[in-house]
């Protein structure tokens, strides 16, 4: 008897290479939507310092697990659909090619598969076709399933409903932070949540699932919560 019996794979730079240059071009184009600079309303949405961009970025990506999480938690608003399209709706999907000994392997594989990811649905589907590997999963856990677009977030004590923008670059500039960060009413990976959540939706026993991804505090965060893990750097097949 297997000590497993279900696989779950990350999607992005995890099914394909980074050399593909997406993850390139989603960084960019979620710079230009924060962006002062960027055209049309997308300015008037957020309207941040170009000079700011980068570091801003960063931050929220390495406090809440994507940007997208990190902005609504400062205090930006903005419709997901509307974001999502913005960052997603211009990668260079034509880079990704089938993979015909990929997808003979997972199909080849006698256990349940699901996809868990951060990005949306639509994302999702484009992905999964370009590189050929649609009927290759029972299923697939996104953004949309962790964050029903029709419910708007509940706030807690560290989640604002005012309009003020939390600084989160004069907070880390601080030597000794006495504000504890807000909350973000979107859940995603890594939080205990997205990933108590994933397991629950998909009826997954965590001590007989293999984890593939390629963030390494993704999968330490679902090794806490009891899955197997395996860190993908890239596919060499």
């Amino acid at each position: 008897m297997p000590t497993f019996d279900c696989l779950l794979f990350d999607l992005d730079d995890t099914l394909y290479p980074v050399s593909s240059g997406l993850a390139a071009a989603c960084k960019s184009n979620i710079h230009e939507y924060c962006s002062f600079s960027s055209a049309g309303y997308m300015a008037e949405k957020l309207g941040i310092e170009n000079s700011r961009i980068p570091e801003l970025s960063n931050l929220l990506y390495k406090n809440y697990g994507t940007s997208m999480a990190g902005l609504r938690a400062i205090g930006y608003d903005f419709d997901y659909d509307e974001y999502h399209r913005f960052v997603h709706g211009r990668l260079p999907y034509d880079n990704l090619k089938p993979d015909p000994i990929l997808r003979t392997l997972l199909l080849s594989l006698p256990y349940r598969k699901l996809i868990f990811t951060n990005a949306d649905k639509v994302h999702t589907a484009k992905v999964l076709n370009k590189l050929a590997l649609e009927d290759c999963f029972e299923g697939i856990i996104c953004f949309e399933t962790l964050n029903p677009t029709k419910k708007r977030p509940i706030l807690d004590e560290k989640q604002s409903s005012s309009t003020e923008i939390f600084d989160i670059i004069g907070h880390f500039s601080q030597t000794s932070p006495v504000m504890e960060l807000p909350n973000t009413p979107i859940v995603c990976k890594p939080s205990k949540a997205a990933i108590e959540w994933a397991l629950k939706i998909a009826n997954i026993d965590p001590q007989r699932t293999l984890f593939f991804e390629d963030s390494v505090r993704n999968l330490q965060a679902g090794k806490r919560l009891g899955l197997q893990t395996v860190l993908v750097s890239y596919w060499t097949f």
